[in-house]
């Protein structure tokens, strides 16, 4: 991948590098609650909960003529027991995703890619950073909140789908579970069904969310909407010195809802070694105590865990 892949990302990280600068010099007069204490995260934990949506994530990267066979490197590390019930998108303005049947747990799998450096479309999503209300004929939100146009729009064009083959799927195979996973663009998209899902299915379907790389998706109304909603199943996982996580700046009224497990170190073997659930919303302890100016854009491709990262390669 080029220098140039990346240009649209860092024009909006040195606009943000800017805008922390400022913020710094002139604090915001409200900001959510934020807590100092961290719960580090055994590896058990990690093995249990982050490594298989990790990998389901990261199989998206790969074809569709492998991951439809499952016969790609991380459908390989997730094993033979799932069944891809849906391929969609089309790697431009609507990235790719599956829902799929994990028959090893029984689960329902939506599963989102990023977005895709070589589409102008795709990087476009990312920068429609207007924030407008959530869609009312999709979610039965209450008033004030407001979410990124081009997250939301991006989601819009899959929503529909997801709905009736998550419904669908959990009759077929008698389910009670769905996971739902992605990275960056994709875990925005993630979040947004995820919450639809909340709204739409019986109480009864435990939904379980993973995201990798989650950039800010809405204001304060969104994230505690969030916590409100799919709160207790949702887990955000931040890696080291990832600036998109930090974009769009608090500045412009974006934040982030609980749930963080921030990566704080990775060694030689792509293993992450020191990993925290992070309290709170924007912990200044975790993600949201970077800074701009020291940031690794390479942080947010990984690798997360087990040497996952989230890139195109077989």
């Amino acid at each position: 991948m080029s220098f140039l892949d990346y240009t649209p990302i860092l024009k909006l990280v040195f606009v943000s590098i800017f805008l922390a600068r400022f913020t710094a010099a002139f604090p915001l007069a409200h900001s959510p609650s934020l807590s100092t204490d961290l719960i580090e995260v055994n590896s058990a934990f990690v093995s249990e909960n982050l490594v298989r949506p990790a990998l389901l994530t990261r199989a998206i990267y790969c074809g569709k003529d492998q991951v439809t066979k499952w016969e790609c490197e991380p459908c390989k590390a997730v094993g033979p027991n799932i069944h891809v019930i849906k391929w969609g998108g089309d790697n431009n303005a609507v990235p790719n995703y599956i829902i799929a049947h994990d028959n090893s747990t029984n689960t329902i799998v939506v599963a989102h890619r990023g977005t895709s450096t070589k589409s102008f479309d795709s990087m476009f999503n990312d920068v429609q950073i207007k924030p407008v209300d959530l869609d009312k004929s999709i979610f039965k939100q209450p008033a004030k909140i407001k979410v990124h146009y081009g997250f939301q729009n991006t989601f819009k064009q899959t929503a529909s789908d997801v709905l009736a083959e998550v419904q669908k799927a959990l009759v077929e195979y008698k389910s009670k579970s769905v996971l739902i996973t992605g990275h960056s663009l994709g875990a925005t998209i993630a979040t947004l069904d995820a919450v639809m899902l909340h709204e739409q299915l019986d109480s009864s379907v435990k939904i379980t969310v993973v995201v990798f790389g989650l950039p800010r998706m809405g204001n304060q109304y969104w994230a505690n909407y969030v916590d409100s909603t799919i709160g207790p199943g949702f887990h955000r996982v931040t890696d080291r010195l990832d600036p998109v996580v930090n974009l769009p700046p608090r500045l412009l009224h974006y934040y982030h809802p609980s749930g963080e497990i921030h990566i704080e170190d990775v060694n030689t073997a792509g293993q992450a070694t020191k990993v925290f659930k992070c309290p709170g919303q924007e912990n200044i302890h975790c993600s949201a105590g970077n800074s701009l100016i020291h940031a690794i854009l390479l942080n947010h491709r990984g690798p997360y865990f087990e040497n996952i990262s989230f890139k195109c390669k077989k």
